[in-house]
């Protein structure tokens, strides 16, 4: 701001001295005023100084620095009788309205500005009407020297007002994108965590699966003879296997929680690998019967997977809390919805009582699922002792199901 009034101030007194210095330099000048010239000059840099410096007062007090820049040419003016050499002053008046202007709201900056023009003008007609000269002459001093501090006082106005405007919305762009970026920045963390709840679901669908898996061998090799060594051997080998495909299942996980932007899941099994799983327990000595009463090919992506995981997590928790029971899966699937069943007998043996019960994620995991579709989940014990999964959910988001409970 300094450095500005520092320009504005010898641009003023450049366009105020340039004509009379010229004229005195070529001797066409034959001072009559009643102020020495040297007086005149010494007053006009100061007018200038002192009007240039009030502009230092418009980002606090505007309206101090438009009537006090004003009143300067004014003073010059009436004082010096020399308004031909002051032709660059309003511009300083047009200069602190600008900041007035830019600061205040449209119509008070309107009344402001009409306000200072209506009374610089009056002062220059009291002023003309006094000097003596002819009425025309005054009054033609009046117009065109109102019309010369009328249109850079509006003009600054005008400017200020549409400069106030620009600010406020390149404020609210700012603010907007501000916000923008807080929400981006909530939607990545959002994505993060649902990220990592992804990979511990898959831990414990996938992994829970294998180690239930190995500690089911574990149980069988328990009751083996000792002797039977070729036996013995197998169900070690079946374990080394069976740990292999934990190791695995815990490193693909852990590779995703280091992965970059561009990284990949490896995408989710649906109900078309059911005779994988299925396979998968019966080779471990799970007795599973399954019915499949229609085609699951051609089922949405959401609904089949879910579906899947549902089946898994059931079979895993049979292995675990039942062990040596036979287990049934039942799918059904109709043009509008689709029901999936699981349900094991009582356990054979009480070694599952001994395992640790897991991380609690697996029910609420799969309800969780299951509610995205807008469907049910029920599961509880049935009368002959055994337990019973049941999912049921429309094919569609727009055709919610009732639950249905077992018992």
């Amino acid at each position: 701001m300094g450095a500005f009034v520092a320009i504005v101030f010898v641009v003023t007194v450049v366009q105020s001295l340039s004509d009379p210095l010229a004229a005195v330099m070529q001797g066409d000048v034959v001072w009559d005023y009643r102020i020495p010239f040297g007086v005149v000059i010494a007053l006009v840099v100061a007018g200038c100084a002192a009007q240039s410096a009030l502009l230092l007062l418009s980002p606090r007090f505007p309206v101090i620095a438009v009537l006090g820049a004003a009143g300067c040419y004014l003073a010059l003016v009436a004082g010096l009788d020399i308004p031909r050499w002051l032709v660059a002053l309003p511009l300083v008046v047009g200069v602190a309205m600008f900041f007035l202007a830019a600061q205040r709201r449209p119509s008070v900056a309107a009344l402001w500005t009409g306000t200072v023009i209506v009374a610089s003008v009056g002062v220059l007609a009291l002023w003309s009407t006094s000097t003596g000269a002819p009425a025309a002459v005054a009054w033609s001093f009046v117009l065109s020297s109102g019309i010369a501090f009328a249109a850079p006082v509006a003009g600054g106005a005008a400017l200020g007002v549409w400069w106030a405007r620009r600010v406020r919305g390149l404020r609210r762009a700012r603010a907007d994108v501000a916000a923008a970026a807080a929400e981006q920045e909530a939607e990545l963390e959002r994505a993060r965590l649902r990220e990592r709840a992804r990979i511990a679901q898959e831990l414990h669908d996938v992994a829970g699966q294998h180690l239930a898996g190995l500690l089911s061998l574990a149980d069988a090799a328990v009751d083996i003879d000792v002797l039977d060594a070729a036996q013995a051997a197998t169900l070690i080998a079946e374990m080394r296997a069976e740990g292999r495909f934990a190791s695995a299942s815990l490193y693909a996980a852990l590779r995703d929680l280091r992965a970059e932007s561009d990284a990949r899941a490896e995408p989710t099994l649906d109900l078309r690998s059911l005779d994988d799983l299925l396979a998968y327990w019966s080779s471990r000595g799970m007795n599973v019967v399954t019915r499949v009463h229609a085609a699951v090919d051609d089922l949405p992506a959401m609904v089949s997977t879910t579906a899947y995981r549902v089946v898994q997590e059931a079979l895993t928790n049979a292995c675990k809390h039942a062990p040596g029971a036979a287990v049934s899966v039942d799918v059904r699937v109709s043009p509008t919805s689709i029901r999936v069943a699981v349900g094991n007998e009582a356990g054979r043996t009480s070694a599952a009582s001994d395992l640790p019960t897991g991380l609690g994620w697996g029910l609420t995991g799969m309800a969780e699922r299951v509610d995205l579709l807008h469907g049910s989940l029920t599961a509880g014990p049935v009368s002959t002792g055994g337990w019973a999964v049941i999912m049921e959910a429309p094919l569609t988001a727009h055709e919610p199901s009732a639950p249905v409970l077992t018992t």
